[in-house]
């Protein structure tokens, strides 16, 4: 039973060292901290298959029209899912735009620069910023509190 307590009290534990370093933080980390929350496995797990038909459905109608349907429809999910979670449509509604319009930005910025010859060329430029935008909605409907 000695040796038993003796390798518990010597293995490392990752969540007390995590949680103090946390604790012994400034106020502002703490702070930024609390606006996310890992959620249970059975929401990602809806929440992701939700968002990968969305993106699904967008890449194969990408030759018809573009995405912006498909981008509605996951913003208003977005917006649905955070007002689920705060309790407060105008809150939830400024945060799901937001996350919205910093996808779309980072896939500006990003898209331009993947090679073109990993790229299938029937896909346009804004199916590949709409395709990141939804990975931003995806995770900002998900882990925001």
């Amino acid at each position: 039973m000695k040796s038993y307590q003796h390798r518990k009290k010597t293995k490392i534990n990752l969540k007390t060292k995590l949680l103090k370093r946390v604790e012994e933080s400034p106020s502002w980390v703490k702070a930024f901290l609390g606006y996310f929350e890992v959620p249970s496995m059975d929401i990602i797990s809806k929440r992701l298959f939700f968002f990968a038909f969305i993106a699904g459905w967008s890449i194969a109608t990408s030759a018809e029209n573009g995405p912006a349907f498909q981008l509605a429809i996951s913003l208003f999910s977005c917006i649905y899912f955070l007002n689920d979670k705060m309790k407060n449509l105008l809150r939830a509604s400024t945060t799901g735009f937001g996350v919205l319009v910093g996808g779309w930005i980072v896939g500006s910025m990003l898209v331009p620069l993947i090679p073109t010859f990993i790229i299938p060329p029937t896909w346009s430029l804004e199916l590949l910023t709409s395709l990141v935008a939804y990975v931003f909605l995806f995770l900002g409907s998900t882990y925001l509190k």
